[in-house]
C-alpha cells in the first residue's frame, strides 16, 4: 500500500507537468524557404517543420505575395547528428512583383525569412539547392583525407593546394571545396576566404562547380571554387580556408539533451524547442606549403619577377609608314604564371625610335587568370626615312619546372619609312621648285595686297617705346618727390638742439640733461635697430669706447639733476652740447 501511494502521488505530479509540456509543443517548430531567390513568375516553397502536435498553421498576409497551402506530411528531420520524427507543412509562395520581401515567422518565437524576387536572369553564386529532385542516382563518396565534419556533422571545408614546394612569386592553382548536408545547411552566406597574409589571392571563380554525393550515409551538396595564389616571401606556411554558413542547430546543452533523452516521448520532444538556424563560420584543416626563394645565380638583368612558362611573339602595323607617322609594335606573351609581374621594360632598349607609354591588356584562358595571353602595344615613330629595323625584344623569366632562368627573344622586324611630303621639294605648275617655294603647294594663290608681318600694332617696337617712356618719367618723378629719411632726421636733430639751447640759457639742468639722455638713446636705438630701453651703459662703452664713458657720465649727471637741485654752469652746458651735437650730426651723416 505504501508503494501504491508513492506511485499515485508521482503520477499526480507528472500529469500536470506532462500536460504543460504537451501544450508547449505547439511552439516547437521553425520555417525555411526554398529557394530564397527566384525570378518573377516563379514560386518558392515555405516549409514549416514541427516536432510537436501542431495541426495547422496560419498563413501570413504580405502585400505582393500570395500564400497557398500545399498540404502536410510526416517524416524525419536531422538535428545535431540525430534523426527525429517531424511534421512538414508546405506552403507555395508566389510573388506579384519584383523586390525583397521579409516574411514574418508563422510560428511563435520564430524569426523572419527573406525572399528576393528578380526580373532578369542574373546568376546567383550562392544557390546550391536544386528546385527539382535529381533523377540520377547520387554517387557514394568519402571525405577527403584529413577533413572532418563540422557543425554537428552538417558541413566541411577542404582546401586543395599543390603538395610540392613552390617558388616566391609562382602562381599556382588552388581549390576550395565546401560540403553541405542537404536540409541542414540552409544557406551559404558569402564566398569562402583564404587565411594568410603572406600570399596574393586571385578572385574566385564566379560560379562554383556543383555536384551531389552521399557521404557517411547522408546526402551532401559539394561546391568547388577555383583560384590561384602566389607567395610573397619564402618559408613554411600553414594555409586554411573558411566559409560562412547558416545551419540548423539546437541551443540546448549536452547535459540537457542527455536528461531529456531518458524521459517519455512527450518530454523527449521538449528538448528540441531550441532548434533554429544559426550563423557560423567553419574552417578547413591546415594545409602545409613550402615556399622556396628564387635563385640568384643566372638571373638576367631584365628579370621583373615573372615566374611560369611563357612564349613570346611580336608584330608591327603598318609595315610601311612616312617619316614622322606612328606605327604600333605589339608584343604577345602567352602561357601560364603570374602575369601581374610581366611588364613592358623590354621596350626600354628601342634606340633610334621615338616611343610613347605602352598599353597592355590581358586575355585569360581559364577562370582564375593563371593562364592566358598578355599583349603590349608600343607606339613608335621613326625620324629618318629608309629601311629601318626594330630590334628583337628579350623577356626573362624563371621556369619552376626546369628550376632555372630562361630568356625568350623575338626576331627583328623590318619596316620601310618613306620620305615625308612636308620635307620633299615639289614643283608648282610643272616648274621646278625654287628656294622660295618649299614643302606643300598652297591651295590658293597669294593675294595682291600683303603685309610683311601679322603682329598687331601695339606689339611692335615703335609703339612699345611710348609706354616705356611714360614708365621712366613716372619712376623719376617718384624718386624726386619721395620723402628722405636723412632730411627728417636732420630736422629732428635741429629741434632737439634748439630745446637743449633754451634749457642751457635758462639754467634748467634737469630739463637739459633729461632731454639729452632721451635724444641719445633714441639716436642709438635707430642706429643699432634695437629698443631704446634695452641700451645699457655697458652696451654704450662696448660699442663707442671713450665716447661711451662720456655718455655714462652724462647719464649720471642727468640722474643727479633729476633727483637734486644741482645746477651746471655755462661751460658745462657747452661741453655737453658739443658731445650731443656730434652724435646727432654723426647719425645724419
Amino acid at each position: 500500500m505504501r508503494w501504491i501511494k508513492v506511485i499515485a502521488a508521482s503520477l499526480c505530479l507528472l500529469v500536470p507537468a506532462a500536460y504543460a509540456m504537451a501544450q508547449s509543443l505547439d511552439e516547437l517548430a521553425y520555417e525555411t524557404i526554398e529557394p530564397s531567390r527566384i525570378k518573377l513568375g516563379e514560386s518558392a516553397i515555405l516549409r514549416v517543420t514541427s516536432f510537436g502536435r501542431i495541426k495547422d498553421v496560419a498563413l501570413p498576409i504580405i502585400p505582393g505575395l500570395v500564400f497557398e497551402p500545399m498540404g502536410r506530411s510526416q517524416g524525419f528531420d536531422f538535428v545535431n547528428g540525430s534523426t527525429l520524427p517531424a511534421t512538414f507543412f508546405l506552403i507555395r509562395v508566389t510573388p506579384q512583383f519584383a523586390g525583397i520581401f521579409s516574411i514574418p515567422g508563422v510560428m511563435p518565437n520564430s524569426r523572419s525569412i527573406g525572399l528576393e524576387v528578380i526580373k532578369g536572369d542574373e546568376p546567383n553564386p550562392y544557390t546550391w539547392r536544386s528546385q527539382q529532385p535529381t533523377p540520377a542516382p547520387v554517387p557514394a563518396a568519402s571525405l577527403p583525407k584529413g577533413v572532418q565534419l563540422q557543425a554537428g556533422g552538417a558541413a566541411f571545408v577542404h582546401l586543395a593546394i599543390p603538395a610540392r614546394p613552390i617558388y616566391v612569386g609562382e602562381s599556382v592553382p588552388v581549390e576550395i571545396e565546401v560540403g553541405l548536408r542537404a536540409g541542414i545547411v540552409t544557406s551559404v552566406n558569402g564566398l569562402p576566404t583564404l587565411k594568410g597574409s603572406d600570399f596574393t589571392f586571385n578572385n574566385l571563380s564566379k560560379q562554383p562547380e556543383r555536384r551531389e554525393e552521399t557521404i557517411e550515409g547522408g546526402g551532401f551538396v559539394l561546391l568547388t571554387w577555383h583560384s590561384a595564389l602566389a607567395a610573397v616571401k619564402p618559408g613554411d606556411f600553414a594555409l586554411s580556408a573558411e566559409a560562412p554558413l547558416t545551419v540548423k542547430m539546437s541551443t540546448l546543452s549536452a547535459a540537457d539533451r542527455a536528461v531529456a533523452s531518458r524521459l517519455a516521448f512527450p518530454l523527449l520532444q521538449s528538448m528540441y524547442n531550441g532548434v533554429a538556424p544559426r550563423d557560423m563560420t567553419i574552417e578547413s584543416s591546415p594545409s602545409q606549403l613550402k615556399v622556396l626563394p628564387l635563385p640568384t645565380e643566372g638571373q638576367p638583368g631584365n628579370f621583373s619577377g615573372a615566374v611560369g612558362e611563357f612564349r613570346v611573339s611580336s608584330d608591327v602595323s603598318p609595315s610601311t609608314v612616312a617619316a614622322g607617322e606612328p606605327l604600333t609594335l605589339r608584343l604577345h606573351i602567352s602561357g601560364s604564371g603570374n602575369f601581374d609581374r610581366v611588364d613592358s621594360t623590354m621596350f626600354d632598349r628601342l634606340d633610334h625610335w621615338k616611343t610613347y607609354p605602352a598599353k597592355s591588356s590581358f586575355i585569360p584562358s581559364d577562370a582564375v587568370g593563371n593562364e592566358g595571353e598578355k599583349v603590349f602595344e608600343q607606339p613608335l615613330i621613326a625620324a629618318q626615312p629608309g629601311e629601318q629595323s626594330i630590334p628583337g625584344l628579350e623577356f626573362g623569366y624563371f621556369n619552376p619546372n626546369t628550376r632555372r632562368y630562361e630568356l625568350a627573344q623575338t626576331p627583328a622586324i623590318k619596316v620601310t619609312v618613306a620620305a615625308s611630303l612636308a620635307n620633299s621639294s615639289l614643283s608648282l605648275n610643272g616648274a621646278p621648285a625654287t628656294g622660295a617655294i618649299q614643302g606643300l603647294r598652297p591651295d590658293h594663290p597669294p593675294p595682291q595686297n600683303s603685309v610683311s608681318e601679322l603682329r598687331p600694332l601695339y606689339f611692335r617696337v615703335p609703339f612699345l617705346a611710348i609706354p616705356t617712356t611714360l614708365a621712366l618719367i613716372l619712376a623719376g618723378s617718384w624718386f624726386a618727390v619721395r620723402p628722405r629719411a636723412a632730411h627728417g632726421n636732420s630736422k629732428a636733430a635741429e629741434r632737439v638742439l634748439a630745446q637743449l639751447d633754451a634749457a642751457a640759457r635758462t639754467g634748467d639742468s634737469s630739463s637739459f640733461f633729461e632731454t639729452a639722455r632721451k635724444a641719445v638713446l633714441q639716436t642709438f636705438a635707430a642706429r643699432w635697430q634695437m629698443p631704446a630701453d634695452q641700451i645699457t651703459v655697458a652696451e654704450l662703452k662696448a660699442r663707442l669706447g671713450t665716447t661711451g664713458e662720456e655718455l655714462e657720465q652724462l647719464f649720471a649727471i642727468a640722474d643727479e639733476a633729476k633727483y637734486s637741485d644741482s645746477r651746471a654752469d655755462g661751460p658745462d652746458f657747452q661741453r655737453w652740447l658739443r658731445l650731443i651735437r656730434s652724435q646727432l650730426v654723426g647719425e645724419r651723416e
